[in-house]
């Protein structure tokens, strides 16, 4: 397997590229396991980018904003917050995948769903890599980069979702992200009011 044709592919044929994912045949507690590794990468470069330039309190803005931003800069400093935040987030969005997909007529098993949306994050990271190598000479085509990189990036997940699911257009494919935005949108608002996010008052930096 090319990893570097793999990646050219899912980033120009992300359906066919999907094939060749699912044909690799990556048992599923290692394909859990690769998962948990890129939440816990995408912690680390998040941190690292948080801490470089961290949100600055704006004029003008309330006591409670105040507030709840020196909340929100203590959560997001710690890469194990993120990293659970992360982690939950890509778990979620796995399941939101695979149920949003066979609501529409989606043939693709949760395993499916996994293996793509596993691959997805790790050639996502590697743009981001990129992405802050390309920082540190320019910031303002680092942004340009990232907005690119992002709509690229969304590109190839409607892709890799359709060709996981087995639909014959990329119709049915945004269909399906956009339902698990839904699915997803319930279910973060659920786990954020667990941790206490949206609720800061009382809450205490681990």
């Amino acid at each position: 397997m090319d990893i570097k044709e793999l990646v050219r592919a899912t980033l120009t044929r992300p359906a066919a590229a999907a094939g060749v994912i699912l044909g690799i045949g990556l048992k599923r507690d290692v394909l859990w396991l690769g998962l948990l590794l890129a939440a816990v990468l995408n912690a680390l470069i998040f941190s690292l980018s948080f801490q470089a330039a961290p949100p600055q309190p704006i004029e003008g803005m309330s006591a409670e904003e105040m507030e709840q931003m020196e909340f929100l800069i203590g959560y997001f400093a710690s890469p194990l917050r993120v990293a659970l935040t992360v982690g939950l987030g890509l778990v979620m969005s796995v399941f939101a995948f695979y149920y949003g997909g066979r609501m529409l007529g989606g043939q693709g098993s949760l395993q499916d769903v996994l293996a793509v949306v596993t691959w997805w994050q790790f050639v996502g990271l590697g743009m981001s890599v990129v992405i802050m190598a390309i920082g540190v000479v320019s910031l303002g085509m680092a942004q340009m980069f990232s907005l690119l990189g992002n709509i690229w990036l969304l590109f190839a997940l409607i892709g890799l979702i359709t060709g996981a699911h087995r639909f014959a257009t990329m119709y049915r494919g945004i269909g399906t992200l956009a339902l698990s935005l839904m699915l997803m949108a319930v279910g973060l608002l659920f786990v954020l009011t667990l941790i206490g996010l949206l609720m800061p008052m009382g809450a205490s930096n681990v």
